[in-house]
């Protein structure tokens, strides 16, 4: 997508690969997860040989107007190394990522994709952590890397009563050691909320994140909350988990598809997958939440943009992570809605 000349026009979009349905190479879902001066990297969910995911890669043509090279980089050769791919990140030329099912007791593995040490070689996969289902988690979400390469991340399920946890993997003291999984929270399904959906991290290694589900209102299944984890003071302590809003289902919306983004003065955006439970708005929201002025006191909530129907053409059901770009605009997807209901990317500016 790149921006027009002129302020107002249209973006311009460039298809730069097409993926053949049921073949090898992917069968649904590519996203482009990270970009390198060598091309870009991205996974599907499904596909490669046995149809349980791939990573594959996009390099740019050497000149303009030339076709992208897809090639694969790892397919995941059976459900123990992994199932449905659904998030990377980049540390250090290796890959780290997640898969939803799959592993030993098929809730989910963590894994690593080494590249090759000569060019054409293969990528070696290493799962780092198997999820039991219980109370380590069960269907690990999106990766967030933190110092000393320790990661962190969430899951949708297991836990207390199959209601998620934040947890960090350590990486071992001495090569060909394993992980550590530590949890470092572990959802009630109740005020605290339930089903994390991303984590994103802010001043003094503060955790910021959203759930689903659960909160101090009704909704289904509660309304979903926005959620500030704090890092004990010693090492080894608890971790503190405070609710920082808990979404009402009215004119803020309810059940939110993705985590928070970080602003200019602590301020946090998100958005929800629904709107009120009346029907009006019903396509979502966008919201920003500002802190306090004053230690302990409220968080203060503003809707930013309502996705006004079911068919808008701004789109429904808002799914991704916002962009926070220069001057406050934020950008961001939307699963459907749009002219033909097949999705929008947005822009909203302030």
């Amino acid at each position: 997508m790149t921006p027009p000349a002129a302020a107002g026009d249209a973006w311009t979009e460039e298809l730069i690969y097409s993926f053949a349905p049921l073949s090898n190479d992917t069968f649904a879902y590519p996203t482009v997860v990270a970009a390198k001066s060598a091309g870009v990297l991205g996974f599907t969910e499904e596909g490669g040989a046995a149809f349980l995911g791939t990573i594959f890669a996009l390099t740019p043509p050497a000149q303009p107007g030339g076709q992208w090279a897809e090639t694969d980089l790892y397919d995941f050769p059976n459900r123990a190394a992994g199932v449905a791919p659904t998030a990377l990140i980049a540390t250090g030329g290796v890959l780290y990522g997640t898969a939803g099912s799959g592993g030993t007791t098929g809730s989910g593995v963590v894994f690593s994709l080494t590249p090759p040490t000569s060019p054409g070689g293969a990528w070696t996969e290493t799962v780092l952590y198997n999820f039991s289902g219980g109370s380590d988690g069960d269907g690990p979400n999106s990766l967030l890397p933190g110092a000393g390469g320790v990661l962190y991340s969430t899951t949708s399920a297991g836990g207390n009563a199959n209601n998620g946890v934040v947890f960090s993997l350590t990486p071992p003291a001495a090569p060909g050691g394993s992980w550590s999984e530590t949890l470092l929270y572990a959802f009630n399904g109740g005020s605290d909320g339930s089903g994390p959906v991303g984590i994103t991290v802010g001043s003094g290694g503060v955790l910021y994140g959203a759930t689903s589900e659960g909160g101090s209102n009704a909704c289904p299944f509660g309304c979903g909350t926005v959620f500030s984890l704090t890092p004990p003071i010693a090492p080894g302590g608890d971790w503190t988990e405070a609710v920082l809003y808990s979404l009402t289902g009215e004119n803020d919306g309810y059940d939110p598809l993705a985590g928070v983004t970080i602003g200019g003065g602590g301020v946090l955006y998100g958005t929800t997958g629904a709107g009120d439970v009346a029907g009006n708005s019903a396509g979502g929201v966008v919201f920003s939440l500002t802190p306090p002025s004053e230690p302990g006191g409220a968080w203060t909530e503003v809707t930013l943009h309502n996705f006004a129907s079911l068919r808008s053409n701004d789109g429904q059901e808002p799914d991704s992570r916002l962009l926070l770009s220069a001057g406050g605009v934020l950008y961001g997807t939307a699963l459907l809605g749009g002219f033909d209901g097949e999705g929008t990317v947005f822009e909203l500016k302030p």
